[in-house]
């Protein structure tokens, strides 16, 4: 097994044992620094972020407090931060809505709030168990073959879509009605700009200059939390606060409401320290609608999870687990299955605000969230008067930080290919759903992967009597180059590159009737399969019908496998296959030319004979 300084493919039901071992109480005391800064960070977040995906604010505390300390205590990373995200809940609230307006389009208030947390659970439990099963059978590693412009185009497309979503609380503009396209949402948005809502306005925009001065002065400085006590205090003081109800459907335009601004309300009533654990029912008639969305959420939160706590990593040289992140985030995710929680992802602001204060251990982020739920349970009551429009603020602010600029324009300059994908992803998230954006990012990345990857490079070479490979050349042939060629294979052999490499091949053979053998040297071609595995089957027939001979050198043990299983190694014959060996790493080379110079002699004896044959019956027809 190879390991490196960010892969290590084991998973543990007790990742804490090491950290426990060496943890004293200099450690103690900068983990519980580092846990405080981050929970003034997180309660605001967390709201937020249940409110980007249109939930109850508990939905997002729950995930923050006892989601995040479950995947801390079952993760990998020392400094990975997880719980609600930007991307996490936008995806949510676009994919809830969805599956509300197609199966559930006759309910409202109440009874379609309560059926949009139901929803949330089932996807919270389908997320962890698609997670579970991916770190269960170590499939980590397959969260490299999405393109990195995918993720960039899409946490791009995200952020856009967050800054559309929250300018209606911002500016106090009642939302769209039903489901539409985000593009759709940001024509409504502009043609309502003249009902703007002026208080409301005032406090948001106030609300945002303070956080973005605050993060200037410094960035560890809890913007979010001074913001929220002055603009609460400030609302309430001139008498401007008004309590969302119930469903959350105020009209702020109406008479009473006119210079009122939307307060979060009493958040107190509906939590409980320990939430009531239920055991989470999946409605089977909505599966098909939910499983995509699921696929969505468990791919992003993967993909975001572990670049996160890659970047980290190189910072603090520490050897990751992906399986074992993973698996942690899964647990976290189906913990919120039972108490209503939102589905988690790693954080790239709590994380690198964790890291810069000097956590030395995963017990920082468990002190996080034991510090998030002191505060809520102490000062709940506050937390009542907090401006909608502040909330709207916070994220707008944090809109900006989803999108890594340098990333961005890395992908956009790199190759066209990565410009295409970047951007098509990025318009995809504005005209379609979220999760159909994300998935026309993946099959596009993957459609550009297998076009480059079914054009494998075959190029001819002369060998040296040692065996070592050397470029022709073309102005001094030999004869011995013309009856044998030496053809080098790199790259993928797979199904999609079968018939160009059969064809390429071919084209070799018919190039002039001298070539008696072709030698295919495939020590660098990868991923064989049966398609390929039938094109040397043709391609072998094609020459032996015209008297020739097929050499392959140069075999991998999986090559051989795969040639012995398919029937090629019966048919070519073993004594014309050649199998690499890394302690001699030319004799393969140098074994199937000795084969080559037989096979050329024994075949130009033989036309020689037919040739001399030919002309004795002829002198003997005359």
């Amino acid at each position: 097994m190879t390991h490196n300084n960010h892969h290590i493919d084991e998973i543990s039901l007790f990742p804490l044992k090491k950290e426990l071992n060496d943890y004293n109480w200099n450690t103690f005391r900068q983990d519980l620094a580092a846990g405080f800064a981050i929970a003034l960070v997180t309660l605001p977040q967390a709201m937020g972020y249940a409110l980007l995906a249109g939930l109850p604010l508990y939905c997002g505390l729950f995930a923050a407090i006892y989601s995040s300390m479950i995947a801390a205590l079952f993760g990998s990373s020392r400094h990975l931060v997880v719980g609600p995200s930007n991307a996490m809940a936008i995806l949510l609230q676009s994919g809830t809505l969805g599956i509300l307006f197609t199966y559930y389009r006759d309910l409202g208030g109440i009874e379609r709030d309560a059926m949009a947390l139901q929803i949330t659970i089932q996807l919270s439990l389908l997320v962890g168990i698609l997670q579970l099963v991916a770190a269960g059978f170590k499939l980590g590693r397959l969260t490299q073959f999405v393109s990195h412009s995918v993720i960039v185009g899409y946490m791009a497309g995200t952020a856009i879509a967050l800054v559309i979503n929250q300018l209606f609380p911002f500016f106090g503009i009642t939302r769209l009605s039903g489901v539409h396209s985000f593009y759709e949402r940001g024509v409504y948005l502009v043609s309502q700009l003249s009902n703007i809502h002026g208080p409301t306005a005032l406090v948001g925009l106030g609300s945002l200059l303070l956080i973005v001065v605050l993060k200037k002065i410094d960035k560890r400085v809890p913007a979010a939390v001074i913001t929220f006590f002055i603009a609460g205090f400030a609302v309430h003081y001139l008498g401007l606060d008004q309590y969302t109800t119930e469903a959350g459907l105020v009209d702020p335009f109406s008479e009473e409401s006119v210079h009122k601004v939307l307060l979060i309300g009493d958040v107190t009533s509906s939590l409980d320290v320990f939430p009531a654990f239920e055991w989470p029912y999946l409605d089977m008639g909505i599966m098909n609608a939910l499983l995509p969305v699921a696929v969505a959420l468990a791919l992003v939160s993967v993909m975001e999870s572990t670049s996160i706590a890659k970047s980290i990593a190189v910072s603090s040289g520490q050897r990751l687990s992906v399986n074992q992140e993973i698996f942690g985030i899964s647990l976290g995710n189906l913990l919120s299955s039972t108490f209503a929680g939102m589905p988690i992802s790693g954080s790239a602001s709590r994380t690198s605000l964790n890291y810069n204060y000097g956590a030395q251990t995963r017990f920082a982020v468990i002190i996080c969230a034991i510090s998030v739920s002191v505060m809520l349970f102490s000062f709940g009551e506050l937390v009542s008067y907090i401006p909608l429009a502040s909330l709207a603020g916070l994220l707008l602010y944090t809109a900006i930080n989803i999108i890594n600029a340098k990333q961005f324009f890395l992908c956009l300059k790199a190759t066209g290919s990565d410009a295409f994908v970047l951007w098509l992803t990025t318009i995809s998230c504005i005209f379609f759903s979220l999760d159909v954006a994300f998935y026309i990012g993946i099959a596009l990345s993957i459609t550009l992967y297998l076009k480059k990857a079914s054009v494998p490079q075959l190029k001819e070479y002369d060998v040296d009597e040692h065996g070592d490979l050397k470029n022709i050349d073309y102005t001094h042939p030999h004869e011995i180059q013309r009856q044998i060629r030496v053809i080098k294979v790199e790259g993928e052999l797979f199904f999609g590159a079968a018939d160009l490499f059969q064809t390429t091949l071919k084209s070799f053979a018919e190039d002039d009737t001298s070539t008696r053998v072709i030698i295919l040297q495939l020590k660098n071609a990868r991923d064989i399969d049966a398609t390929a595995c039938l094109a040397l089957e043709q391609l072998y027939e094609y020459l032996r019908g015209s008297g020739r001979h097929l050499i392959a050198c140069g075999l991998t043990w999986q090559i051989w496998e795969v040639l012995s299983d398919s029937g090629v190694v019966e048919l070519i014959g073993k004594e014309n296959l050649f199998v690499f060996d890394e302690r001699h790493p030319h004799q393969y080379m140098q074994k199937a030319l000795v084969r080559a110079k037989e096979l050329a002699a024994r075949s130009s004896s033989v036309v020689a004979e037919g040739r001399q044959t030919e002309g004795g019956l002829a002198v003997e027809q005359i």
